[in-house]
């Protein structure tokens, strides 16, 4: 909203119309590819789930897991429109691995607070013990509240 905004960019700007143009990527990424960072080097793992695209990045030499929205210290969402339970599962069975070949020591998540192995392999592990659970929680509060408003809508239109 307008309200959110400290100075409008320019007269007449309005949130409302403010649009984020679509950027044309230079390169796909793909597993296994390789990002050369002239000190470092990332490997782009391909960990879908969360979305379809979900990727981490691994640098070997270092042992450090960039895993943006594919673990976090927090709960996995798994309910949105384009995440796959299934694919999320191999994704985090994936993660362990790395945590058993002493691949990964410290992990940058794309949210909330930098943590280890040993976390990474808990959050890894109590998802797949639980795969499906936010997404079923989730799928009975949506379907939850689409019987309540046809109720209401419903009773609104009898009396009338």
């Amino acid at each position: 909203s307008d309200r959110e905004v400290a100075r409008p960019p320019r007269p007449g700007w309005s949130a409302r119309q403010f649009r984020v143009p679509p950027v044309r990527p230079s390169r796909l990424l793909h597993e296994g590819d390789v990002i050369n960072l002239g000190d470092r080097q990332l490997t782009v793992m391909h960990m879908p789930g969360h979305s379809r695209g979900s990727i981490c990045l691994h640098d070997k030499d270092r042992k450090i897991l960039f895993s943006g929205d594919v673990v976090y210290d927090g709960s996995m969402i798994d309910w949105l429109p384009y995440s796959r339970i299934s694919d999320y599962v191999a994704s985090c069975q994936r993660l362990m691995e790395l945590v058993d070949r002493g691949l990964v020591e410290k992990v940058l998540p794309g949210h909330f607070n930098i943590f280890g192995a040993e976390r990474l392999y808990r959050l890894a592990s109590n998802y797949i013990s639980q795969a499906g659970v936010c997404h079923k929680i989730s799928t009975c509060a949506m379907r939850s509240i689409a019987s309540i408003a046809l109720r209401v809508a419903s009773s609104r239109i009898t009396s009338q």
